[in-house]
């Protein structure tokens, strides 16, 4: 399978969890359907939908702060500010492994030439960021395994069987991402993830059971968990 790779980076960034109404809380990294949507902009397509599909890397520590706002409302045909707590992150940064049989040679086209047809940013406008193309890959799949696998990428939870701990390290669950967009502001289906704060890549024993709609990859003696 043919993978084409690149980096994504802002001192902030916002992915904002649509289970949150008066304070605006971030997912802890970029959402897959986020990804994807990134790749609709770089490539110029309005309400992108694709079977492609991406894996994320955690290139530095999720860290978030909570930050009062004043956001311009409307109530009533009158505009006023209307103070805002929103957390964000800081300095996020990401390696975004795309895949599949679409747009992975336009994709690469794109960002070997530096192009991009709309403004790309983390989740929020103010949070703007420059693809930077990192490589291309030709990869194999992962259809059998017995032993112990180590991802670089996050993981999604329904892969894991038994998660190897390591001393130092400091693992996460994020729950509740959307997994598919099927146009029109449509989504369907929803995965959890399994992350190291730092970044670090996972050890784990997965479950024998295959799940069809996670892809996983072999990448230089360790794992990609496309989604």
């Amino acid at each position: 399978m043919k993978v084409v790779a690149f980096d994504i980076k802002s001192s902030l960034g916002h992915f904002r969890r649509p289970d949150t109404t008066a304070t605006q809380l971030t997912y802890p990294f970029i959402p897959p359907t986020v990804a994807k949507g990134m790749v609709g902009a770089i490539l110029g397509i309005e309400d992108f939908v694709t079977s492609d599909l991406v894996g994320i890397q955690l290139l530095s520590k999720v860290e978030m702060v909570s930050q009062q706002l004043s956001l311009l409302g409307k109530g009533g045909g009158t505009v006023f500010n209307r103070p805002t707590t929103v957390q964000l992150l800081v300095q996020p940064a990401y390696r975004i492994f795309y895949a599949g049989n679409e747009y992975v040679n336009q994709l690469e086209q794109f960002l070997k030439n530096n192009q991009s047809v709309y403004s790309t940013y983390l989740g929020s406008a103010y949070a703007l960021t420059k693809p930077a193309y990192v490589g291309t890959w030709q990869l194999n799949e992962v259809r059998s395994f017995t032993n112990t696998l180590t991802s670089k990428t996050v993981v999604p939870v329904q892969l894991i069987e038994e998660l190897v701990i390591e001393d130092g390290y400091s693992y996460q669950r994020a729950s509740g991402f959307m997994k598919n967009y099927v146009g029109e502001r449509t989504f369907e289906k929803s995965v959890d993830f399994i992350y190291e704060q730092h970044g670090r890549s996972l050890v784990f024993k997965p479950k024998l059971k295959r799940n069809s709609e996670i892809r996983l990859l072999d990448f230089e003696g360790d794992l990609l968990c496309l989604v």
